[in-house]
């Protein structure tokens, strides 16, 4: 490092200051939903991203908790790309659990 300083003229007052770009955020820590014991009987929202497939993976989801318990009621919602509005709204109050189709 000296030796770049004295080739081109710096001197100690010349410094650089590194700043990280990352920013702090007050976090309100949550807790988890509470599970539940069971779904016999239960009201399941599902949530279709409308990414590729997400149809599809969440019919294939609904049929595989049908198989094992038939007396299941379920709701299904799709999303925009835009997520210009809540979806969970269209649920809540209406199910027990969810299955949310996410990512990529």
């Amino acid at each position: 490092m000296e030796r770049i300083t004295e080739e081109i003229g710096m001197t100690a007052e010349h410094t650089v200051k590194l700043v990280n770009p990352v920013g702090q955020r007050a976090v309100e820590r949550v807790a988890l939903a509470r599970r539940l014991d069971t779904l016999h009987g239960k009201s399941i929202g599902f949530i279709d991203n409308m990414k590729p497939n997400a149809n599809l993976f969440i019919q294939y989801i609904e049929e595989m908790m049908r198989a094992d318990y038939t007396e299941i009621q379920t709701h299904s919602v799709r999303k925009n790309y835009t997520s210009s509005k809540l979806i969970a709204d269209e649920l809540d109050g209406k199910v027990q659990c969810l299955v949310n189709a996410w990512g990529d």
